[in-house]
């Protein structure tokens, strides 16, 4: 019994408390064992006299710092496999995988990065991106665990009030490198795609991207967003770039819980050609300059002097939307989730007021972005489809 014993306090638990469910599983295990050994049924006062020695013992072999082990989580593989992925599970078992186990705290959530992996696209994800049916490089692959820091379970994905959801968290790989802006090189424009279950109240979270490797020598790293609205502003709000040395840090003062992760890849991965054929898959090549006739800078000079009333009498509504200020690589004003920016009328007096603020001309109809400045410091943006004249 004695190595039952010691098997119990070798075991590590997360610093947190245990909820109801987590204890029995654990006991119940622990009795099953001892019930093989003496050939005897354990009594209920055997369950607390377990419980205690195995509990208090465990608790003491936890690692320096309060690190949760990662013991407590499924393996990336078996994660890949419950989402039914089993190409994705044998990459994780393969010899390019990496174990991480690293714990970290923001808020009401622990966070843990379990592994990394790259390999083939074998998640049937598509982007219209890729030239062809199949990425032009390879896919890579991270699995975290996420769970509430008091050991309540996580909620499943089909309740009807979720814990956690795509609106109001984000993970998203980040290079710290001075010409890699956060700004540029982040989860949307790296054709990221994620996946989430919830397993014994912990909720796994896959993420994918185009391959990380050839930027191996970039610093990559991996921000984690909870609690907040998932958007580019808000990554860009909850990180700061330092410009000329290209660190990334966590801006202590957002509003939200903020993580960042290293992720380590192997340096001598790092390859400059595919990196840039990368950027020019994301970014696109730049076209040749256009020739600008008289009748193009005419027409610009018509739509730049256009006024928000008369946008709005000649025009067709096609979307609004309300849209909070942020700061970020580009200054400040309205950063789009795809990577778009429009700049903050600095003048601006404080006061309700619109201005036509881009257009775009297609030859039959116009694009035009209307901007409304508010008190409380949001964009109400207008984009309307007015005639060519």
């Amino acid at each position: 019994m004695k190595r039952v014993y010691d098997e119990i306090a070798s075991v590590q638990l997360p610093e947190k408390k245990l909820y109801a469910a987590q204890q029995k599983r654990i006991l119940n295990r622990a009795l099953m064992q001892i019930e093989r050994e003496t050939g005897q049924k354990s009594s209920p006062k055997s369950w607390r006299i377990v419980w205690r020695v195995g509990l208090v013992a465990a608790l003491c072999c936890l690692c320096a710092g309060g690190v949760a082990a990662a013991g407590c989580f499924l393996q990336p593989q078996q994660v890949a496999q419950r989402m039914e992925r089993q190409e994705l599970a044998a990459l994780f078992t393969g010899e390019d995988a990496v174990s991480i186990n690293e714990t970290k705290q923001a808020g009401n959530y622990t966070v843990s990065l379990l592994g990394l992996t790259s390999g083939e696209n074998v998640t049937g994800y598509w982007s219209s991106d890729w030239a062809g049916a199949t990425p032009e490089a390879d896919r890579s692959y991270a699995v975290l665990a996420l769970t509430r820091t008091d050991g309540t379970p996580m909620r499943p994905l089909e309740d009807a009030e979720p814990d956690i959801t795509l609106s109001n968290s984000m993970v998203s790989p980040l290079l710290a490198a001075p010409d890699c802006p956060m700004m540029d090189y982040n989860v949307y424009t790296m054709n990221g795609a994620r996946t989430d279950i919830v397993e014994d109240g912990i909720r796994y979270i896959l993420l994918e991207t185009d391959t990380l490797e050839p930027f191996a020598d970039k610093n990559p790293q991996l921000a984690v967003i909870l609690e907040c609205q998932a958007d580019i502003g808000t990554l860009l709000n909850g990180y700061t770039q330092d410009p000329e040395e290209g660190t990334i840090t966590v801006n202590e003062n957002a509003e939200g819980s903020f993580l960042l992760f290293d992720l380590p890849i192997d340096e001598s991965k790092a390859d400059p050609v595919q990196a840039q054929a990368l950027k020019d898959q994301w970014f696109g090549t730049a076209p040749e300059t256009e020739t600008v006739t008289d009748e193009m800078e005419e027409a610009l000079d018509a739509f730049s002097a256009l006024s928000p009333e008369e946008v709005r009498a000649t025009g067709t509504l096609q979307n609004r939307e309300t849209v909070q200020v942020s700061s970020g690589t580009y200054g400040t004003g309205w950063y789009f989730g795809d990577g778009g920016f429009v700049m903050y009328q600095q003048d601006w007096s404080g006061q309700p007021e619109d201005y036509v603020a881009a257009f775009a001309d297609d030859g039959r109809v116009s694009l035009v972005s209307l901007v409304t400045h508010h008190a409380d410091d949001t964009l109400t943006i207008e984009t309307w489809s007015v005639p060519v004249q």
